[in-house]
């Protein structure tokens, strides 16, 4: 028997007891390991690697902790989810990294999913059916020990202390494009936040990446971060300064609202609500004196934040904010938007779309929701 145990997920001890009797009923030896804190309740759940191709067809086949199922929510902790995408490059561990820590932050629980994209199967024919031929098996398994590869080394952070230590389990899925796969597995889970990994600027084919997280952003309904490689942020008290690129519309005050009170424990943050007079569009110009009206409204509605105010005229919205993020030393860009139909997403192409393929900066982005 081969005595390599590996971690397949860290829940709580219920959650912990019910994979592993499904595991258990389906052949596979289980180890439960106490890794409980004064704080919170944790069980490691561990299986031998060689059962670890067997243990996720088992997982995904009995949909387990699906959040679009009541007995699902009777059983869970009530905490908050934080879904990270990967595709085990470095930036996807550096959105790991991220991830675990703003969990930690706020107390919530990581997924971590890959999605293999698969032209000839749909997304709705379960995954253990959707195995076919020698060729499929051999992608699979080398996914699979992808993924056992990144939860080794996460496990390894996590006991030197790199990591901090937060409930977590990992999901593999198939799907005819990988933004369907992620967003059909978020209605699913249920999660607060999606955090992404992004090559950044230096990347040889950053535009062809992008496109693909950039449709993730447009096609989901969740907030979103888009995180470079290289970027200086791997958590929350890293942030030192966010530029908020808005119109002042009322959905962007929602928004607004949720930042401040995401990141109220760090007050020192500076938000600047940055506003671009595209000077070669009518109807599109805000003078002095309504900017002026908007920073009374900030600074009697939240005292307590730093906030700051730009108004920039400019001919090229890309140009302005390159120029803006690089002189002002900004850690993130925040900006509001919507889902987006797919003739939208063709024929009109989003703020954030532009943002993203076209911004110099390794600066983070990150998408609310108003």
């Amino acid at each position: 028997m081969d005595n390599n145990l590996i971690t397949l997920a860290i829940h709580t001890n219920l959650k912990a007891q019910i994979l592993k009797q499904v595991l258990l009923d389906n052949g596979i030896r289980v180890v439960l390991e106490d890794i409980s804190t004064p704080d919170s309740s944790r069980f490691s759940v561990k299986i031998n690697e060689s059962d670890l191709n067997k243990a996720l067809m088992v997982a995904e086949a009995n949909n387990l902790f699906n959040y679009t199922n009541a007995q699902t929510h009777k059983i869970d902790d009530g905490k908050r989810r934080i879904l990270v995408a990967v595709d085990f490059s470095s930036y996807s561990f550096k959105a790991c990294q991220i991830a675990f820590n703003i969990a930690a932050a706020i107390d919530a629980k990581v997924k971590i999913l890959h999605v293999l994209h698969n032209v000839y199967f749909p997304s709705t024919i379960p995954f253990a059916d959707t195995v076919r031929g020698d060729k499929s098996n051999e992608q699979l398994n080398k996914i699979r020990k992808q993924m056992l590869d990144l939860c080794c080394e996460i496990d390894k952070r996590i006991s030197d202390g790199e990591f901090p230590s937060v409930n977590y389990s990992y999901s593999i899925r198939e799907s005819i494009s990988v933004e369907e796969g992620i967003d059909t597995f978020i209605e699913e889970y249920m999660p607060s936040l999606l955090v992404l990994g992004t090559k950044g600027k230096d990347a040889s084919n950053s535009k062809v990446l992008g496109n693909v997280t950039a449709d993730i952003i447009e096609t989901t309904s969740v907030p979103i971060i888009a995180v470079p490689e290289n970027s200086p942020i791997n958590s929350l008290k890293d942030i030192h300064h966010i530029a908020f690129l808005t119109n002042f519309q009322e959905r962007d005050l929602y928004s607004f609202d949720f930042l401040v009170n995401t990141l109220k424990p760090f007050s020192e943050v500076k938000i600047t609500l940055v506003h671009l007079n595209l000077i070669n569009k009518k109807g599109d110009r805000w003078p002095e004196t309504e900017l002026h009206g908007m920073k009374e409204y900030f600074e009697k509605n939240y005292p307590q934040v730093n906030v700051g105010y730009k108004l920039i005229d400019t001919p090229d919205m890309i140009e302005a904010i390159n120029n803006f993020l690089t002189g002002e030393k900004v850690n993130i860009v925040c900006l509001n938007t919507q889902k987006r139909n797919l003739f939208g997403r063709m024929f009109v192409p989003s703020v954030s779309r532009k943002v993203l393929l076209n911004t110099s900066s390794d600066v983070a982005l990150l998408i609310l929701r108003g």
